[in-house]
Protein backbone atom coordinates (compact mmCIF):
# COMPACT_ATOMS: atom_id res chain seq x y z
CA UNK A 1 0.00 0.00 0.00
CA UNK A 2 1.63 3.25 -0.98
CA UNK A 3 1.29 6.16 2.00
CA UNK A 4 2.77 9.28 2.19
CA UNK A 5 5.64 9.71 4.45
CA UNK A 6 5.95 11.35 7.71
CA UNK A 7 7.59 14.93 8.10
CA UNK A 8 10.70 13.75 9.77
CA UNK A 9 11.03 10.83 7.48
CA UNK A 10 11.32 13.20 4.25
CA UNK A 11 13.32 15.37 6.22
CA UNK A 12 15.60 12.72 7.15
CA UNK A 13 16.22 11.43 3.82
CA UNK A 14 16.35 14.85 2.59
CA UNK A 15 19.45 15.68 5.07
CA UNK A 16 21.90 12.74 3.71
CA UNK A 17 21.85 14.76 0.36
CA UNK A 18 23.31 18.01 1.84
CA UNK A 19 25.14 16.63 5.08
CA UNK A 20 27.08 13.78 4.52
CA UNK A 21 29.50 13.60 7.24
CA UNK A 22 30.72 16.75 9.53
CA UNK A 23 32.56 18.12 6.51
CA UNK A 24 29.71 19.00 4.85
CA UNK A 25 28.24 21.45 8.08
CA UNK A 26 31.18 22.80 8.37
CA UNK A 27 30.89 23.96 4.63
CA UNK A 28 27.54 24.88 4.75
CA UNK A 29 27.54 27.24 7.98
CA UNK A 30 30.78 28.81 6.68
CA UNK A 31 28.80 29.69 3.30
CA UNK A 32 26.09 31.08 5.13
CA UNK A 33 28.69 33.45 6.67
CA UNK A 34 30.36 34.61 3.61
CA UNK A 35 26.54 34.90 2.06
CA UNK A 36 25.76 37.09 5.00
CA UNK A 37 28.96 39.43 4.25
CA UNK A 38 30.93 38.51 7.25
CA UNK A 39 34.97 39.60 7.00
CA UNK A 40 35.74 37.53 10.20
CA UNK A 41 34.60 33.68 10.71
CA UNK A 42 35.56 31.32 13.52
CA UNK A 43 35.30 28.12 13.54
CA UNK A 44 35.52 25.59 16.06
CA UNK A 45 34.95 21.69 16.75
CA UNK A 46 34.75 19.49 19.29
CA UNK A 47 36.04 15.83 18.75
CA UNK A 48 36.17 16.10 14.86
CA UNK A 49 32.36 17.53 14.83
CA UNK A 50 31.19 15.05 16.07
CA UNK A 51 30.15 16.41 19.42
CA UNK A 52 30.31 19.98 18.65
CA UNK A 53 30.38 22.46 15.28
CA UNK A 54 30.57 26.43 16.10
CA UNK A 55 30.89 28.34 13.18
CA UNK A 56 30.19 32.56 14.05
CA UNK A 57 30.46 35.26 12.09
CA UNK A 58 30.01 39.37 12.50
CA UNK A 59 27.90 39.44 9.34
CA UNK A 60 24.56 40.96 8.10
CA UNK A 61 22.64 38.75 11.03
CA UNK A 62 19.16 37.81 10.88
CA UNK A 63 15.95 39.75 12.64
CA UNK A 64 13.43 37.97 14.95
CA UNK A 65 11.18 37.06 12.24
CA UNK A 66 14.23 35.45 10.05
CA UNK A 67 15.68 33.29 12.68
CA UNK A 68 12.25 31.72 12.95
CA UNK A 69 11.91 30.99 9.36
CA UNK A 70 15.42 29.54 8.73
CA UNK A 71 15.24 26.96 9.82
CA UNK A 72 12.30 25.77 7.65
CA UNK A 73 12.54 24.12 4.47
CA UNK A 74 13.08 25.82 1.54
CA UNK A 75 13.15 28.93 3.10
CA UNK A 76 15.88 31.52 1.98
CA UNK A 77 16.63 35.06 1.50
CA UNK A 78 18.93 34.64 -1.66
CA UNK A 79 16.52 34.01 -4.06
CA UNK A 80 13.03 35.21 -4.83
CA UNK A 81 12.58 33.38 -8.50
CA UNK A 82 13.50 31.09 -10.74
CA UNK A 83 14.87 33.67 -12.68
CA UNK A 84 17.36 34.44 -9.92
CA UNK A 85 18.68 30.78 -10.29
CA UNK A 86 20.31 31.90 -13.54
CA UNK A 87 22.10 34.62 -11.92
CA UNK A 88 23.53 33.07 -8.54
CA UNK A 89 25.83 35.61 -7.02
CA UNK A 90 25.84 33.39 -3.54
CA UNK A 91 27.20 29.97 -2.35
CA UNK A 92 23.62 28.99 -1.20
CA UNK A 93 20.07 29.47 -3.03
CA UNK A 94 18.32 26.09 -1.92
CA UNK A 95 17.04 27.10 1.55
CA UNK A 96 18.03 23.56 2.64
CA UNK A 97 21.38 23.29 4.63
CA UNK A 98 20.00 24.67 8.01
CA UNK A 99 16.51 22.51 7.48
CA UNK A 100 18.75 19.87 6.73
CA UNK A 101 21.44 20.63 9.73
CA UNK A 102 18.65 20.87 12.16
CA UNK A 103 16.88 17.94 11.10
CA UNK A 104 19.48 15.05 12.69
CA UNK A 105 21.17 17.41 15.17
CA UNK A 106 20.51 19.21 18.61
CA UNK A 107 21.13 22.93 16.60
CA UNK A 108 21.34 26.40 18.34
CA UNK A 109 21.48 29.87 16.72
CA UNK A 110 22.30 32.89 18.21
CA UNK A 111 22.04 36.15 15.62
CA UNK A 112 21.32 39.65 15.52
CA UNK A 113 20.91 42.39 12.59
CA UNK A 114 21.27 45.37 14.53
CA UNK A 115 23.74 47.11 17.65
CA UNK A 116 21.44 46.81 20.25
CA UNK A 117 23.33 44.19 22.03
CA UNK A 118 20.92 41.98 22.16
CA UNK A 119 20.63 38.44 20.19
CA UNK A 120 17.69 36.03 19.45
CA UNK A 121 18.07 32.82 20.07
CA UNK A 122 16.46 29.23 18.65
CA UNK A 123 16.87 25.91 19.87
CA UNK A 124 16.21 23.44 17.38
CA UNK A 125 16.16 19.56 17.66
CA UNK A 126 15.24 16.65 15.71
CA UNK A 127 14.03 19.54 12.96
CA UNK A 128 11.62 21.43 15.29
CA UNK A 129 11.93 24.78 17.47
CA UNK A 130 11.93 23.40 20.80
CA UNK A 131 12.82 27.20 22.88
CA UNK A 132 12.93 30.83 22.08
CA UNK A 133 15.01 33.30 24.11
CA UNK A 134 17.19 36.25 24.01
CA UNK A 135 20.82 36.37 25.14
CA UNK A 136 23.74 39.17 25.04
CA UNK A 137 25.72 40.06 21.98
CA UNK A 138 26.89 41.84 18.92
CA UNK A 139 25.51 41.98 15.64
CA UNK A 140 26.36 38.39 13.30
CA UNK A 141 24.90 34.96 13.86
CA UNK A 142 26.31 32.01 15.83
CA UNK A 143 25.53 28.49 15.39
CA UNK A 144 26.30 25.11 16.87
CA UNK A 145 25.64 21.91 16.02
CA UNK A 146 25.71 18.97 18.78
CA UNK A 147 25.31 15.74 18.30
CA UNK A 148 25.41 15.03 14.69
CA UNK A 149 23.50 12.02 13.63
CA UNK A 150 22.16 11.55 17.19
CA UNK A 151 18.86 10.75 16.24
CA UNK A 152 20.13 8.47 13.15
CA UNK A 153 22.27 6.14 14.52
CA UNK A 154 23.31 4.23 11.58
CA UNK A 155 24.86 7.30 9.93
CA UNK A 156 26.63 8.24 12.87
CA UNK A 157 27.80 4.61 13.24
CA UNK A 158 29.26 4.74 9.86
CA UNK A 159 31.39 8.04 10.48
CA UNK A 160 35.09 7.63 10.18
CA UNK A 161 37.73 8.05 12.86
CA UNK A 162 38.26 11.37 14.36
CA UNK A 163 41.38 11.76 12.27
CA UNK A 164 40.12 11.15 9.22
CA UNK A 165 36.54 13.27 9.88
CA UNK A 166 38.84 16.04 10.77
CA UNK A 167 40.97 15.96 7.58
CA UNK A 168 37.84 16.33 5.90
CA UNK A 169 37.14 19.66 7.69
CA UNK A 170 40.47 20.80 6.96
CA UNK A 171 40.11 20.49 3.67
CA UNK A 172 36.55 21.88 3.40
CA UNK A 173 38.02 25.25 5.49
CA UNK A 174 40.62 25.53 3.46
CA UNK A 175 39.22 25.60 0.01
CA UNK A 176 37.18 28.59 1.34
CA UNK A 177 39.59 30.17 3.00
CA UNK A 178 41.60 30.10 -0.43
CA UNK A 179 38.51 31.29 -1.97
CA UNK A 180 38.10 34.41 -0.04
CA UNK A 181 41.56 35.22 1.07
CA UNK A 182 39.83 38.96 2.09
CA UNK A 183 38.11 37.29 4.86
CA UNK A 184 39.57 36.50 8.96
CA UNK A 185 39.32 32.97 9.33
CA UNK A 186 40.34 30.81 12.60
CA UNK A 187 40.03 27.17 13.27
CA UNK A 188 40.13 25.21 16.49
CA UNK A 189 39.72 21.46 17.52
CA UNK A 190 39.35 20.68 20.95
CA UNK A 191 40.41 24.22 22.21
CA UNK A 192 43.73 23.96 19.99
CA UNK A 193 44.28 26.36 17.00
CA UNK A 194 44.87 24.76 13.72
CA UNK A 195 44.58 27.87 11.85
CA UNK A 196 45.06 31.69 12.53
CA UNK A 197 44.27 33.28 8.48
CA UNK A 198 44.51 37.32 8.55
CA UNK A 199 42.59 38.93 5.50
CA UNK A 200 45.46 38.68 2.93
CA UNK A 201 46.13 38.74 -0.69
CA UNK A 202 45.82 35.63 -2.50
CA UNK A 203 49.41 34.23 -2.67
CA UNK A 204 49.58 35.12 1.32
CA UNK A 205 46.81 33.08 2.01
CA UNK A 206 48.61 29.99 0.20
CA UNK A 207 51.88 30.22 1.93
CA UNK A 208 49.93 30.75 5.31
CA UNK A 209 48.05 27.51 4.89
CA UNK A 210 50.65 25.47 2.41
CA UNK A 211 53.91 26.69 4.12
CA UNK A 212 56.90 29.13 2.55
CA UNK A 213 58.11 26.52 0.09
CA UNK A 214 54.88 27.44 -1.82
CA UNK A 215 56.28 30.91 -3.09
CA UNK A 216 59.34 29.51 -5.19
CA UNK A 217 57.02 26.65 -6.31
CA UNK A 218 54.51 28.68 -8.24
CA UNK A 219 54.15 30.64 -10.75
CA UNK A 220 50.93 33.38 -11.47
CA UNK A 221 48.53 33.19 -14.21
CA UNK A 222 46.25 35.75 -15.51
CA UNK A 223 44.35 36.14 -18.90
CA UNK A 224 40.94 38.39 -19.65
CA UNK A 225 39.00 37.59 -22.25
CA UNK A 226 35.31 38.65 -23.12
CA UNK A 227 34.26 35.38 -22.36
CA UNK A 228 35.83 34.72 -18.65
CA UNK A 229 38.76 36.31 -16.19
CA UNK A 230 41.81 33.52 -15.32
CA UNK A 231 44.06 34.53 -12.63
CA UNK A 232 45.75 32.56 -9.54
CA UNK A 233 48.81 30.39 -9.81
CA UNK A 234 50.35 27.15 -11.01
CA UNK A 235 52.94 25.40 -9.58
CA UNK A 236 56.21 24.69 -11.89
CA UNK A 237 56.98 21.44 -13.63
CA UNK A 238 59.62 20.61 -11.51
CA UNK A 239 57.53 20.44 -8.37
CA UNK A 240 54.75 17.48 -10.02
CA UNK A 241 54.10 14.72 -8.80
CA UNK A 242 51.62 11.94 -8.46
CA UNK A 243 49.64 13.62 -5.98
CA UNK A 244 46.64 15.41 -6.68
CA UNK A 245 46.15 17.34 -3.40
CA UNK A 246 47.04 21.01 -4.65
CA UNK A 247 44.18 21.37 -7.02
CA UNK A 248 41.99 23.76 -6.50
CA UNK A 249 39.60 25.18 -9.25
CA UNK A 250 37.36 28.61 -8.60
CA UNK A 251 34.29 29.73 -10.27
CA UNK A 252 33.46 32.74 -9.31
CA UNK A 253 35.30 31.91 -6.32
CA UNK A 254 33.18 28.35 -5.56
CA UNK A 255 35.27 26.04 -5.28
CA UNK A 256 34.22 23.20 -8.05
CA UNK A 257 35.46 19.52 -9.20
CA UNK A 258 35.87 19.48 -12.70
CA UNK A 259 37.46 16.62 -14.60
CA UNK A 260 37.10 17.76 -18.32
CA UNK A 261 39.34 21.32 -17.21
CA UNK A 262 41.99 19.31 -15.37
CA UNK A 263 42.38 17.56 -18.60
CA UNK A 264 42.70 21.40 -20.23
CA UNK A 265 45.67 21.88 -17.39
CA UNK A 266 47.09 18.49 -17.45
CA UNK A 267 47.67 19.10 -21.15
CA UNK A 268 49.28 21.99 -20.91
CA UNK A 269 52.33 20.27 -18.93
CA UNK A 270 52.72 17.88 -21.63
CA UNK A 271 56.61 17.59 -22.23
CA UNK A 272 57.49 19.23 -19.24
CA UNK A 273 56.83 16.72 -16.91
CA UNK A 274 57.06 13.23 -16.12
CA UNK A 275 53.53 11.31 -17.52
CA UNK A 276 52.20 10.49 -14.18
CA UNK A 277 52.90 13.52 -12.58
CA UNK A 278 49.92 15.17 -11.88
CA UNK A 279 49.09 19.49 -12.15
CA UNK A 280 48.95 21.27 -9.20
CA UNK A 281 47.37 24.72 -9.48
CA UNK A 282 44.96 27.51 -7.55
CA UNK A 283 43.17 29.10 -10.18
CA UNK A 284 40.30 31.13 -10.01
CA UNK A 285 37.75 31.39 -13.23
CA UNK A 286 35.47 34.58 -13.19
CA UNK A 287 32.35 34.10 -15.63
CA UNK A 288 28.79 36.07 -16.04
CA UNK A 289 26.71 34.27 -13.12
CA UNK A 290 24.15 33.84 -16.51
CA UNK A 291 26.80 31.87 -18.12
CA UNK A 292 26.95 28.74 -15.66
CA UNK A 293 24.58 26.48 -13.80
CA UNK A 294 25.84 25.73 -10.28
CA UNK A 295 22.46 24.46 -9.62
CA UNK A 296 23.61 20.65 -10.61
CA UNK A 297 24.20 19.19 -7.11
CA UNK A 298 23.46 19.54 -3.60
CA UNK A 299 27.10 19.52 -2.83
CA UNK A 300 27.46 22.67 -5.40
CA UNK A 301 31.19 21.34 -6.50
CA UNK A 302 29.68 20.76 -10.37
CA UNK A 303 29.43 23.33 -12.45
CA UNK A 304 28.05 23.47 -16.13
CA UNK A 305 29.46 26.08 -18.50
CA UNK A 306 26.99 27.81 -21.31
CA UNK A 307 30.59 27.24 -23.48
CA UNK A 308 32.48 24.55 -22.43
CA UNK A 309 35.04 24.24 -25.04
CA UNK A 310 35.78 27.89 -24.97
CA UNK A 311 36.51 27.71 -21.47
CA UNK A 312 38.91 24.65 -21.74
CA UNK A 313 40.83 26.22 -24.80
CA UNK A 314 41.25 29.43 -22.74
CA UNK A 315 42.43 27.65 -19.55
CA UNK A 316 45.21 25.87 -21.69
CA UNK A 317 46.50 28.62 -23.43
CA UNK A 318 46.75 30.89 -20.57
CA UNK A 319 48.60 27.77 -18.27
CA UNK A 320 51.14 27.91 -21.10
CA UNK A 321 50.88 31.10 -21.66
CA UNK A 322 51.96 31.79 -17.82
CA UNK A 323 54.89 29.03 -18.23
CA UNK A 324 56.46 30.47 -21.02
CA UNK A 325 56.31 34.23 -19.58
CA UNK A 326 58.24 32.56 -16.90
CA UNK A 327 61.05 31.21 -18.98
CA UNK A 328 59.79 27.76 -17.66
CA UNK A 329 59.06 26.49 -21.27
CA UNK A 330 62.06 27.20 -23.61
CA UNK A 331 61.55 28.19 -27.27
CA UNK A 332 57.44 28.46 -27.25
CA UNK A 333 56.04 29.56 -30.56
CA UNK A 334 53.15 31.56 -29.59
CA UNK A 335 52.13 32.54 -33.36
CA UNK A 336 49.67 29.89 -33.73
CA UNK A 337 47.92 30.23 -30.47
CA UNK A 338 44.71 32.02 -29.88
CA UNK A 339 43.90 35.66 -29.59
CA UNK A 340 43.27 35.51 -26.03
CA UNK A 341 41.68 39.67 -26.84
CA UNK A 342 39.84 38.81 -29.44
CA UNK A 343 38.05 35.83 -28.50
CA UNK A 344 34.51 35.96 -28.42
CA UNK A 345 31.58 33.92 -27.36
CA UNK A 346 31.11 31.23 -30.16
CA UNK A 347 30.24 27.28 -29.53
CA UNK A 348 32.66 26.70 -33.32
CA UNK A 349 36.02 27.94 -31.27
CA UNK A 350 38.73 25.38 -31.60
CA UNK A 351 41.25 24.46 -28.59
CA UNK A 352 44.07 26.73 -29.41
CA UNK A 353 47.26 25.33 -31.41
CA UNK A 354 50.43 25.51 -29.95
CA UNK A 355 53.94 24.74 -31.45
CA UNK A 356 56.78 23.17 -29.45
CA UNK A 357 58.84 20.38 -29.11
CA UNK A 358 56.72 17.46 -27.32
CA UNK A 359 59.99 15.71 -26.38
CA UNK A 360 61.30 18.22 -24.99
CA UNK A 361 62.07 17.84 -21.31
CA UNK A 362 64.19 19.48 -19.20
CA UNK A 363 63.71 17.80 -16.18
CA UNK A 364 64.11 14.06 -17.65
CA UNK A 365 68.28 13.85 -16.92
CA UNK A 366 67.73 14.53 -13.23
CA UNK A 367 64.64 12.01 -13.27
CA UNK A 368 66.69 9.29 -14.70
CA UNK A 369 69.40 10.30 -12.48
CA UNK A 370 67.46 10.22 -9.24
CA UNK A 371 65.40 6.89 -10.61
CA UNK A 372 68.46 5.26 -11.90
CA UNK A 373 69.91 2.41 -9.51
CA UNK A 374 67.29 3.55 -7.32
CA UNK A 375 66.19 0.04 -6.33
CA UNK A 376 69.66 -1.57 -5.85
CA UNK A 377 72.51 -0.82 -3.86
CA UNK A 378 75.64 -2.48 -5.64
CA UNK A 379 77.40 -1.32 -2.26
CA UNK A 380 75.70 -3.46 0.40
CA UNK A 381 74.48 -7.20 0.65
CA UNK A 382 70.77 -7.71 0.52
CA UNK A 383 69.31 -10.33 2.60
CA UNK A 384 66.27 -12.26 1.51
CA UNK A 385 64.49 -14.69 3.37
CA UNK A 386 64.66 -18.27 1.76
CA UNK A 387 61.42 -19.81 3.24
CA UNK A 388 60.08 -19.63 -0.24
CA UNK A 389 61.37 -20.15 -3.29
CA UNK A 390 59.50 -21.06 -6.59
CA UNK A 391 62.82 -22.26 -8.08
CA UNK A 392 62.89 -25.08 -5.72
CA UNK A 393 60.01 -26.73 -7.99
CA UNK A 394 62.40 -26.25 -10.55
CA UNK A 395 65.38 -27.90 -10.00
CA UNK A 396 66.17 -27.59 -14.05
CA UNK A 397 67.02 -23.64 -13.65
CA UNK A 398 70.60 -23.38 -13.50
CA UNK A 399 72.10 -20.57 -11.60
CA UNK A 400 72.40 -17.79 -14.60
CA UNK A 401 68.53 -17.74 -15.29
CA UNK A 402 68.10 -16.61 -19.14
CA UNK A 403 65.42 -14.04 -18.80
CA UNK A 404 65.00 -10.63 -20.98
CA UNK A 405 62.71 -7.88 -19.84
CA UNK A 406 59.71 -6.61 -22.05
CA UNK A 407 59.13 -2.40 -22.06
CA UNK A 408 60.96 -2.22 -18.81
CA UNK A 409 58.08 -3.34 -17.48
CA UNK A 410 57.74 -7.20 -17.40
CA UNK A 411 60.45 -9.65 -17.26
CA UNK A 412 60.43 -12.92 -19.32
CA UNK A 413 62.11 -16.22 -17.76
CA UNK A 414 61.64 -19.95 -18.16
CA UNK A 415 62.44 -23.37 -16.55
CA UNK A 416 61.64 -26.50 -19.45
CA UNK A 417 58.59 -26.40 -19.16
CA UNK A 418 57.26 -23.34 -18.10
CA UNK A 419 57.25 -19.25 -18.93
CA UNK A 420 57.21 -17.02 -16.34
CA UNK A 421 56.36 -13.73 -16.91
CA UNK A 422 57.36 -11.09 -13.54
CA UNK A 423 55.71 -7.48 -13.20
CA UNK A 424 58.77 -5.56 -11.95
CA UNK A 425 56.82 -3.22 -9.96
CA UNK A 426 54.89 -5.18 -8.57
CA UNK A 427 58.02 -7.32 -7.75
CA UNK A 428 60.06 -4.55 -6.39
CA UNK A 429 56.76 -3.44 -4.10
CA UNK A 430 57.02 -6.96 -2.96
CA UNK A 431 60.56 -6.68 -1.86
CA UNK A 432 60.95 -3.43 -0.44
CA UNK A 433 57.67 -4.37 1.89
CA UNK A 434 59.19 -7.09 3.04
CA UNK A 435 62.73 -4.82 3.51
CA UNK A 436 61.14 -2.15 5.19
CA UNK A 437 58.50 -4.53 7.98
CA UNK A 438 61.65 -6.69 8.78
CA UNK A 439 63.41 -3.37 9.47
CA UNK A 440 61.05 -1.32 10.99
CA UNK A 441 60.28 -4.31 13.61
CA UNK A 442 63.52 -4.98 14.28
CA UNK A 443 65.94 -3.40 16.94
CA UNK A 444 68.50 -2.51 14.67
CA UNK A 445 68.54 1.39 13.16
CA UNK A 446 69.25 1.96 9.62
CA UNK A 447 70.57 5.48 8.85
CA UNK A 448 72.37 7.60 6.63
CA UNK A 449 73.52 11.17 7.71
CA UNK A 450 73.46 14.00 5.58
CA UNK A 451 76.14 16.63 4.26
CA UNK A 452 73.66 19.12 4.31
CA UNK A 453 70.14 18.37 5.91
CA UNK A 454 66.82 18.19 3.98
CA UNK A 455 64.15 21.28 5.05
CA UNK A 456 61.15 20.36 3.68
CA UNK A 457 57.57 22.69 4.29
CA UNK A 458 54.15 21.49 5.14
CA UNK A 459 50.62 22.46 6.06
CA UNK A 460 49.78 22.38 9.16
CA UNK A 461 47.07 19.04 9.28
CA UNK A 462 50.14 17.63 6.97
CA UNK A 463 52.86 17.87 9.76
CA UNK A 464 50.29 16.82 12.15
CA UNK A 465 49.91 13.67 9.77
CA UNK A 466 53.60 13.02 9.90
CA UNK A 467 53.98 13.68 13.43
CA UNK A 468 51.59 10.39 13.93
CA UNK A 469 54.47 8.60 12.34
CA UNK A 470 57.54 10.42 14.11
CA UNK A 471 59.00 7.53 16.29
CA UNK A 472 58.75 4.76 13.07
CA UNK A 473 60.43 7.21 11.25
CA UNK A 474 63.01 7.80 13.34
CA UNK A 475 63.14 3.65 14.16
CA UNK A 476 63.79 3.59 10.21
CA UNK A 477 66.62 6.31 10.12
CA UNK A 478 65.07 9.08 9.41
CA UNK A 479 66.79 11.46 11.85
CA UNK A 480 64.87 15.16 12.35
CA UNK A 481 67.21 18.15 13.89
CA UNK A 482 63.39 20.48 13.09
CA UNK A 483 60.08 19.40 13.39
CA UNK A 484 57.69 22.28 13.94
CA UNK A 485 54.11 23.35 12.87
CA UNK A 486 55.14 24.52 9.11
CA UNK A 487 58.66 22.83 8.86
CA UNK A 488 60.22 19.65 9.10
CA UNK A 489 64.50 18.86 8.52
CA UNK A 490 66.51 15.96 8.03
CA UNK A 491 69.96 15.34 8.98
CA UNK A 492 69.65 11.30 8.74
CA UNK A 493 67.73 9.30 6.28
CA UNK A 494 67.24 5.95 5.07
CA UNK A 495 69.77 4.37 2.66
CA UNK A 496 67.15 3.20 0.41
CA UNK A 497 66.26 6.79 0.02
CA UNK A 498 68.27 9.49 -1.65
CA UNK A 499 67.84 13.79 -1.06
CA UNK A 500 65.65 13.98 -3.87
CA UNK A 501 63.31 11.02 -2.98
CA UNK A 502 62.52 11.90 0.02
CA UNK A 503 60.22 14.39 -0.75
CA UNK A 504 58.28 11.94 -2.49
CA UNK A 505 57.91 9.60 -0.01
CA UNK A 506 56.36 12.29 2.44
CA UNK A 507 54.12 13.43 0.06
CA UNK A 508 52.80 9.34 -0.44
CA UNK A 509 52.10 9.49 3.47
CA UNK A 510 49.95 12.66 3.11
CA UNK A 511 48.89 11.40 0.29
CA UNK A 512 47.48 8.29 1.54
CA UNK A 513 47.20 9.30 4.98
CA UNK A 514 49.25 7.19 6.76
CA UNK A 515 46.70 7.82 9.92
CA UNK A 516 43.60 5.62 7.62
CA UNK A 517 45.75 2.44 8.89
CA UNK A 518 42.91 2.87 11.94
CA UNK A 519 40.30 2.55 9.55
CA UNK A 520 41.62 -0.85 8.61
CA UNK A 521 42.82 -3.83 10.17
CA UNK A 522 46.36 -3.59 9.46
CA UNK A 523 49.38 -2.70 12.49
CA UNK A 524 51.30 0.98 11.63
CA UNK A 525 54.50 -0.89 10.82
CA UNK A 526 52.29 -2.56 8.19
CA UNK A 527 50.53 0.42 7.16
CA UNK A 528 53.83 2.37 6.41
CA UNK A 529 56.06 0.04 5.10
CA UNK A 530 53.41 -0.32 1.92
CA UNK A 531 53.72 3.07 2.00
CA UNK A 532 56.84 3.23 1.65
CA UNK A 533 57.44 0.56 -0.76
CA UNK A 534 55.38 1.69 -3.06
CA UNK A 535 56.27 5.34 -3.10
CA UNK A 536 59.53 3.60 -4.14
CA UNK A 537 58.58 1.02 -6.83
CA UNK A 538 55.45 1.59 -8.54
CA UNK A 539 55.08 3.22 -12.11
CA UNK A 540 59.11 3.90 -12.34
CA UNK A 541 59.93 2.77 -15.65
CA UNK A 542 63.69 2.82 -15.42
CA UNK A 543 65.46 0.06 -17.40
CA UNK A 544 67.22 -2.48 -15.53
CA UNK A 545 70.94 -4.39 -16.44
CA UNK A 546 71.09 -8.09 -15.68
CA UNK A 547 72.55 -8.16 -12.56
CA UNK A 548 69.22 -5.63 -11.77
CA UNK A 549 66.95 -8.20 -13.21
CA UNK A 550 68.71 -11.29 -11.84
CA UNK A 551 68.81 -9.75 -8.14
CA UNK A 552 65.10 -8.70 -8.62
CA UNK A 553 63.86 -12.73 -10.03
CA UNK A 554 66.18 -14.04 -6.72
CA UNK A 555 65.26 -11.17 -4.10
CA UNK A 556 61.36 -12.12 -5.34
CA UNK A 557 61.42 -15.69 -4.75
CA UNK A 558 63.11 -15.71 -1.71
CA UNK A 559 60.41 -13.34 -0.12
CA UNK A 560 57.73 -15.11 2.72
CA UNK A 561 54.90 -14.39 -0.09
CA UNK A 562 56.50 -14.37 -3.60
CA UNK A 563 53.11 -14.76 -5.31
CA UNK A 564 51.50 -10.85 -4.74
CA UNK A 565 52.05 -7.58 -3.80
CA UNK A 566 51.27 -5.97 -0.61
CA UNK A 567 48.12 -4.83 -2.50
CA UNK A 568 47.10 -8.69 -3.60
CA UNK A 569 47.99 -8.25 -7.02
CA UNK A 570 49.94 -11.00 -8.93
CA UNK A 571 53.45 -10.34 -9.33
CA UNK A 572 54.07 -13.44 -11.58
CA UNK A 573 51.66 -15.38 -13.66
CA UNK A 574 53.20 -18.86 -14.96
CA UNK A 575 52.28 -20.27 -17.92
CA UNK A 576 53.20 -24.77 -18.61
CA UNK A 577 53.80 -25.62 -21.78
CA UNK A 578 49.89 -27.29 -22.36
CA UNK A 579 48.72 -24.05 -21.97
CA UNK A 580 50.80 -22.80 -24.73
CA UNK A 581 50.05 -25.35 -26.91
CA UNK A 582 46.70 -24.93 -26.37
CA UNK A 583 47.19 -21.09 -27.74
CA UNK A 584 48.13 -22.42 -31.36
Amino acid sequence: MIRELEYDVINKIAAGEVVQRPSSVVKELIENSIDSSANQIDVSIIDSGKTLIKVSDNGLGMSKRDIRLCYKKHTTSKILNSDDLLRLSTKGFRGEALSSIGSVSRMTISSSDNKKGIRNVLNIENGHNVEETEESGLKGTLISVQNLFYNIPARRKFLKSDNVELRHIVEEFIRLAIGHSNIHFSLKHNGKDLYLLNPSNLKERLIRVFGKSVDFKIVSISEETPIAKINGFIYKPEYLNKSRKYQYLFVNNRFVKSSYLNHAISKSYVGLTAEENQPSYFIFIDVPEETIDVNVHPTKTEVKFEDEKSIYAIIRSSVRHSLGKFNIIPNIDFSNDINLSNLSSTKDIKPPSLTFNESFNPFEKNIISNLKNDFFDHNKSHEFSSNINIFQNHKDISDSVKFFSLSDRFIVTKTSNDLIIIDVSRAKYRILYERFLKEISSDNNFSQKLMFPVSLDYDKSEIRILNEVRDQLIHLGFSFSNFDENNIELDGIHPSFNHNSINLLFEELIENNILNYKESSTSLNDYLSKLMAKSKSINKKTSMNDLEHEELINGLFACRESSFCPDLKKTYHTFDLNHLKKLF
